[in-house]
């Protein structure tokens, strides 16, 4: 939880900042793609390790794209929704071959959001909700399909560079995405009770 502080502290920083002219009013939606960090290798089997037996998670990261529309309902205050595909978010492959399999993550979130405008076109925003999400495990010992609720946060900077047209880039975490501990335990498969963050970059068009 330790590692997660930073980011938690920026969104209360923002929280409690002060309105500046010209930040953004009405509806928006928007766009992006990026990347997601994956599962820790010690969550993937509990035969990693043990007695000579190698487990990896053989990509690190793997692609994220989101999708999201909200409401300023303030200059500070607005409330956004969002989709998120992560892909990926484990892949396993023990040495030799033996057991392989992946596991899948999608999200629907929901959050409040603030913002705090920089200059005329550039601003920072931090926002903490919740959100619904579905993880998928297909592996080589068996599968699994669980969903759940999680809490989120999240942080990035944006710039608008026309009356509609901008950029955002920013990372959100997901503080869990399955229901075990780990992928594989004793023969039995289950979906990866881990924190996922996603970093994107996108267009957002203001209505």
């Amino acid at each position: 939880m330790n590692k997660y502080l930073p980011l938690v502290s920026v969104v209360a920083l923002l929280c409690s900042g002060v309105a500046l002219a010209g930040s953004p009013k009405g509806p928006y939606a928007g766009a992006g793609i990026g990347f997601n960090t994956s599962v820790d290798n010690n969550d993937l089997s509990s035969a990693c390790g043990v007695n000579g037996v190698l487990c990896n998670d053989y990509c690190d990261t793997d692609k994220a794209v989101n999708a999201y529309a909200g409401y300023q309902l303030s200059p500070i205050w607005g409330v956004e929704a969002g989709y998120t595909d992560m892909d990926y978010t484990a892949r396993i492959a023990e040495s030799g071959g033996t057991v392989t399999g992946d596991q899948q993550s999608k999200a629907l979130s929901l959050s409040a959001v603030a913002r705090k405008p920089l200059a005329r076109n550039v601003g920072v925003y931090g926002k903490v909700g919740g959100a619904v999400w579905k993880s998928k495990v297909t592996t080589t010992a068996g599968n699994a399909d669980d969903s759940g609720v999680t809490p989120t946060v999240g942080v990035g900077a944006e710039y608008n560079f026309s009356d509609h047209f901008g950029l955002r880039a920013g990372v959100d975490h997901f503080f869990s995405m399955g229901n075990e501990a780990k992928m594989i335990n004793a023969g039995t498969v289950g979906t990866v009770d881990t924190g996922i963050s996603t970093a994107t970059v996108g267009l957002h068009y203001n209505f």
